[in-house]
């Protein structure tokens, strides 16, 4: 059962698998992030730029244009997530992993070259974002190839806390490196790292299909998977109530994302922009920290409690926590006590990311690539929307103004709790099971007919079949 934990260790090329998926969701984020920095040094006039050090740029972007091209990696994130859950489904996934970071480094290295010129940096960010857009729903993927369900529950939040932790580095290093060096060292950078990743991966995998004992019946399997995964049940998908709740924990966070804060802080608060910067700095570096910590909450709790309990209580707690918090930042008038109740709202943020990161492989293992592909579609399109949203309710940068959109962030983290409370759930879902099942069969008009190994089904009990897809490895 869903609710039963996995007792059985994680190997050890499974752990070293896990720090790489890690390493490249950081550098790969560190790299998107690193773009909304340069493009403030390359707003400044080079008249007005008192650094000696950082080579000139002959273009100067407008404050729209820089919108523009922040916002045009949406276009290409939109439809290469949904892409990226399929094709991890239907493919090897770590195939679909090593393209999107490899590919998605080897842009960002060509960057410098590019932004010299506005229409070749918006087609550029297009680029970058269908390569970015396949790599979450591919790492779900390899974590369900590679690990059974019970441990990938256990091991995606501390994965995916590289999204946030990346965020962080992006912003940190690409200011200092800007400052000292030049303006084009933060692509050649973080590209170099993507591709340097790219290359230990590739040595990783070859290492590790050397090593497994089992290469003809592994390559079996495989094509055994690829020709009875075809189909995917996305009538049940869509209707079903604790895929939707999953989702919902996502889309909550994309409704206060960190590029929003300094606006904030900036205009309800006055603060300068040095102060901006730390202030914006803090919640996301104290949200990718604590992640981890309430991932290992979580599995206590699981241990004493059922799936669905523990992840109920998790969610719902850091769902409240943030709209508490972003209560009181509503109505503070004090710069300090704002942004320590942001924290703390990000802190509480990270309880639900716990959740929402692990859920997948509770409800649907064999489909949580495919999960993470539908929600990041649904997460792109709020975080373009909102965005928008705000700046309409803040035409005169009034804290009154301010307050309102906190307050209704603080109402969606609410409503978010209240509908993860009644139809989430730690389960595998009855659909996902019996697809899970049939993994070697056909099963059609209710009728199984065994495709191969009899005795699996009259021998073997039916839980064992369908771990046996997550245990080859």
């Amino acid at each position: 059962m869903a609710d039963e934990p996995s007792t059985e260790p994680i190997t050890t090329p499974n752990k070293l698998l896990c720090v790489l998926l890690f390493s490249g969701i950081l550098f790969q984020y560190a790299g998107r992030t690193s773009v909304s920095v340069v493009l403030v040094e390359l707003q400044v006039p080079p008249d007005n730029n008192t650094n000696i050090n950082v080579t000139k740029s002959t273009v100067q972007y407008s404050q729209f244009q820089v919108g523009v091209i922040l916002s045009s990696v949406y276009i290409g994130l939109l439809p290469s997530s949904f892409l990226g859950g399929y094709l991890a489904y239907r493919y090897p996934a770590v195939r679909v992993l090593l393209a999107s970071v490899g590919l998605s480094s080897v842009v960002h290295s060509v960057a410098p070259f590019v932004f010299q010129h506005f229409e070749a940096a918006v087609a550029h960010r297009v680029v970058a974002g269908l390569a970015e857009g396949l790599c979450e729903p591919a790492a779900y993927g390899v974590l369900s190839e590679r690990l059974l369900q019970a441990q990938s529950a256990k091991v995606s939040p501390f994965v995916f806390a590289g999204l946030y932790l990346g965020q962080f580095l992006g912003i940190i290093a690409t200011g200092f490196i800007t400052q000292r060096l030049l303006w084009q060292a933060p692509f050649y950078f973080f590209g170099g790292l993507g591709i340097t990743w790219t290359v230990v991966m590739v040595g990783f995998e070859a290492m590790t299909k050397r090593k497994n004992k089992d290469v003809d019946k592994t390559n079996e399997k495989d094509e055994n998977k690829k020709k009875s995964m075809k189909s995917i049940p996305l009538c049940h998908i869509l209707t079903s109530p604790a895929v939707w709740a999953s989702i919902l924990l996502q889309i909550a966070a994309y409704c206060w994302e960190p590029n929003i804060l300094p606006l904030y802080f900036n205009q309800s608060f006055g603060a300068s922009i040095e102060l901006v910067g730390v202030l914006a700095g803090i919640p996301v570096l104290v949200f990718g920290a604590l992640e981890p910590l309430f991932a290992l909450v979580g599995n206590r709790l699981s241990k004493r409690f059922s799936t669905t309990i523990a992840r109920k209580v998790l969610a719902v707690t850091g769902c409240l926590g943030v709209s508490g918090c972003l209560l009181v930042a509503a109505f503070t008038p004090n710069s300090v006590v704002a942004a320590c109740f942001v924290s703390v709202a990000y802190g509480s943020s990270a309880a639900r990311a716990a959740v929402a990161d692990a859920n997948p492989f509770d409800i649907a293992p064999r489909y949580a690539s495919v999960l993470c592909g539908i929600c990041r579609v649904l997460c792109r399109v709020v975080g373009i929307t909102f965005p928008l949203l705000v700046t309409t309710l803040t035409k005169n940068k009034t804290s009154q103004e301010w307050s309102r959109v906190v307050l209704i962030i603080a109402c969606v983290f609410a409503a978010t709790a209240l509908f993860y409370g009644v139809f989430g759930s730690g389960e595998e879902q009855h659909w996902a099971t019996a697809r899970s099942h049939g993994e070697h069969s056909d099963i059609q008009d209710g009728a199984m007919t065994v495709k191969q190994n009899g005795e699996c089904r009259d021998r073997m009990p039916p839980i064992t079949c369908a771990s046996t897809q997550s245990t080859w490895l």
